[in-house]
């Protein structure tokens, strides 16, 4: 959609709409550029304070996911004028101020409409120096690909609203939802990575185009070591009927689930799936879960980052020391003549 946005001719502008990155960036100084974000969505679970504070996680992502510190957020809200929904916008409120407490900054403002469908995010601003902000041209031939969190939100989330989804892979999950990629971040300028991006609404496989496509690579990426959350791939064989969803179960209901209803597969991943497979070189007989999970959409993913080689290691045990995830997934390689598969998955 931002395609339609005339690019920016300001010189000041170092990061706009062309490259499909996490954030603007305007330069104020040689010192210092300022970040600029948005991002909002509907509710992905029933616990309003649990809303905000994910929201809010996944606004701050964008600016961890550029290698800057969030300096204030700024808060987007959309809700229907209902005597019985509107009370919880305060506990939204409420989670959305503690974890922006948590990073290290107020929400100083914000806007609020009238919408049938609630829909929660922040815009978020911070800072950076120029010389090193991270952005999707940023990677280089031959660098480790590491990721901080597993794949699954968006299937568990989706089975989560079926009430199908496994009481410990929902804990985990929301866990993970609601963790800051701030340590993420600190651990990555701390070892001096290439470039990183966060995992959001493309998926794995969307979000890692961008950056070799932007960088003028391919990558290689080692599906055995990509991480899923436990239950995931379970909860992915199970069937419901959307309609049927929330009724009590009663003699035969399994057996109509199972015959007739379907997999808690988002919309937006097989969108996603539809629209980066002509780019991606998959094993052959892969089944189609495993390709659904690399482009599943989630929200307030981990950072996927590009870190030279010879440094990988180091990054890794820096992620773990601040209580993060670290799994090395694969590698990028020069495109040479590539043009459209840039990414094969062995």
């Amino acid at each position: 959609m931002l395609s339609a946005l005339p690019p920016p001719d300001d010189p000041r502008v170092l990061v706009g709409t062309s490259h499909a990155d996490d954030a603007g960036v305007f330069r104020l100084s040689a010192e210092e550029a300022l970040i600029g974000t948005l991002d909002f969505f509907t509710p992905i679970v029933d616990d309003p304070y649990l809303y905000g504070s994910i929201a809010a996680a996944n606004s701050l992502s964008d600016v961890y996911a550029m290698g800057g510190e969030p300096l204030f957020a700024l808060a987007i809200a959309a809700f229907p004028e209902d005597e019985k929904i509107l009370p919880f916008l305060a506990d939204v409120m409420a989670g959305a101020a503690d974890k922006a407490k948590e990073a290290g900054v107020c929400i100083i403002g914000g806007h609020t409409i009238k919408d049938k469908e609630p829909k929660f995010g922040l815009s978020v601003t911070g800072r950076v120096h120029p010389d090193r902000m991270w952005h999707n041209r940023g990677a280089k031939p031959g660098d480790a690909i590491v990721l901080t969190k597993p794949l699954g939100t968006g299937i568990a989330t989706s089975a989560i609203k079926w009430g199908i989804c496994p009481g410990e892979t929902e804990e985990a999950v929301v866990a993970s939802m609601t963790r800051l990629n701030a340590n993420a971040s600190k651990a990555g300028r701390a070892v001096g990575i290439s470039t990183a991006t966060d995992v959001t609404g493309f998926g794995l496989i969307g979000h890692l185009l961008e950056v070799v496509e932007g960088s003028g690579l391919a990558a290689e990426i080692r599906l055995a070591d990509v991480p899923v959350f436990d239950g995931v791939r379970d909860v992915m064989r199970r069937k419901r009927i959307d309609a049927l969803t929330g009724v009590r179960s009663f003699p035969g209901s399994e057996w109509i689930h199972g015959a007739f209803g379907g997999h808690p597969i988002p919309g937006g991943t097989r969108q996603n799936m539809a629209h980066q497979l002509g780019r991606v070189r998959l094993p052959p007989m892969l089944p189609a879960g495993e390709a659904y999970l690399l482009a599943d959409p989630q929200t307030s993913g981990g950072l996927l980052m590009f870190v030279p080689m010879a440094s990988a290691e180091a990054l890794c045990d820096a992620l773990r020391a601040m209580g993060e995830g670290a799994w090395r997934i694969g590698r990028t390689l020069a495109a040479g003549d590539l043009d459209l598969q840039r990414v094969t998955v062995i």
